[in-house]
């Protein structure tokens, strides 16, 4: 069971503040933020879906609203001058619909001096770039972020601690900032099956300047337990240590239980009058089969012309194919381990995705808090990497694929 020590202490002072409000409004602000979009792709077999939480999804002949629409609002109540309490909650379509689901961040901040600055509570999960931003589109020019960095992490949030050092030098600021904590991320699409990570430890620096900027993340944690699927299969294999005797070893490696889990993400961007050039590169790695190698990215090109902007977008995922045959050839495949042996390349490939997108959009700012967004899409599928996509099936297959997919949205804060 996650222990959410941090997250029901923030709560509780959640309810505080709530109580004070009606007597101190002056010290309270309310602020908000939310898009209505929807999406719809041309294949039926690699379908649309915003990270690999979800199990709403945009198909052929259909629009889809609930993958990317939300609506979220953010509470910041001041308690002193260099004490104060920030509550975000933020309603989407997810597996689980209660306070804690919605709640995204519920944190003290507390500025030590005016450099170092400590937060504790339920933070946003700061392992990419814009992970305190993933769900505020209007924050940014896309219709989404690219789901081949931020859809493989569906994690939001963590529980847990962070400390801050900001300094401004005279062409940059410095900010480098760690983070200690535990939280859970769902990997499924059929139901809600979490795998819970434990001694979450992440560092950041970051670069600020008026015209660029770059940001490092690294993050280590490690998995306390499997998805339903990854234990079935993993308990399966090692009943067959009787006939095979590396079963139980190749049962190990299958299973994220006890697994460390390593993210390491570099961004940049830089501006040239009208033109900005952004990126992001990340690589994810494990020492477990179920989420081996994986270098993802994107690169962004947007062009602001009064209120509109337009942009081109690159995205990728890469990993490597994993073949049962060629990783464990001692497999003993006979008729009764054939079925056994499909789940065994489902789970090496369920995580292990290939493709890339091509995309060009526009974003016409309405006012300075609304602003509508055209995005088209085209995605390449490889063989036995199509995991970030829906389906109807196993995600093992021989065939490459193409899906097209449109995405309106109308982004705003308040």
């Amino acid at each position: 069971m996650l222990n959410k020590q941090f997250f029901i202490f923030a709560l509780l002072m959640s309810l505080l503040v709530t109580r004070s409000v009606l007597a101190e409004q002056e010290k309270l602000e309310v602020s908000g933020f939310g898009t209505l979009a929807t999406a719809t792709a041309d294949t039926r077999t690699y379908q649309f879906r915003n990270d690999r939480s979800q199990a709403e999804i945009a198909k052929k002949d259909g629009l889809a609203f609930k993958p990317l629409s939300l609506i979220g609002v953010q509470f910041d109540y001041s308690v002193s001058n260099n004490l104060d309490f920030v509550g975000q909650f933020v309603y989407r379509a997810q597996d689980e619909q209660n306070l804690d689901s919605v709640t995204q961040m519920a944190f003290l901040r507390y500025d030590i001096t005016p450099s170092w600055q400590l937060r504790a509570g339920r933070l946003a999960a700061d392992i990419f770039h814009f992970s305190d931003t993933r769900d505020v589109s209007i924050a940014y020019p896309w219709v989404k972020v690219p789901t081949e960095v931020y859809g493989i992490v569906p994690a939001r949030s963590f529980d847990g601690a962070d400390i801050s050092y900001s300094k401004p030098y005279t062409d940059f600021s410095l900010l480098v900032k760690a983070f200690w904590g535990q939280g859970e991320s769902d990997f499924t699409s059929d139901e809600y099956d979490p795998i819970t990570f434990n001694d979450l430890r992440s560092i950041g620096v970051e670069f600020v300047a008026f015209d660029w900027s770059v940001a490092l993340k690294h993050t280590l944690t490690e998995a306390e337990n499997d998805n339903s699927d990854s234990a079935f299969v993993a308990t399966t294999v090692a009943q067959l240590q009787p006939f095979w005797s590396g079963a139980t070893d190749f049962a190990n490696s299958l299973s994220l239980r006890g697994a460390t889990i390593q993210y390491t993400s570099l961004y940049m961007n830089r501006y040239l009058g009208d033109w900005e050039v952004s990126g992001e590169l990340s690589h994810i790695d494990s020492d477990s089969l179920a989420l081996r190698h994986s270098l993802n990215g994107f690169l962004n090109v947007s062009y602001l012309y009064g209120a509109h902007t337009f942009y081109g977008l690159y995205s990728f995922a890469q990993s490597d194919t994993y073949f049962l045959s060629e990783a464990q050839p001692d497999f003993p495949i006979t008729p009764n381990t054939a079925e056994l042996a499909v789940f065994i390349e489902e789970v090496g490939s369920t995580l292990a995705h290939n493709q890339q997108s091509f995309s060009i959009g526009w974003r016409w700012d309405l006012k300075e808090n609304l602003a509508f967004k055209a995005q088209v899409e085209r995605t390449d599928i490889e063989a036995r990497g199509g995991g970030l996509r829906a389906r109807d099936g196993l995600v093992v297959n021989s065939e490459d694929g193409v899906a097209h997919t449109l995405l309106l949205a109308l982004s705003f804060s308040f």
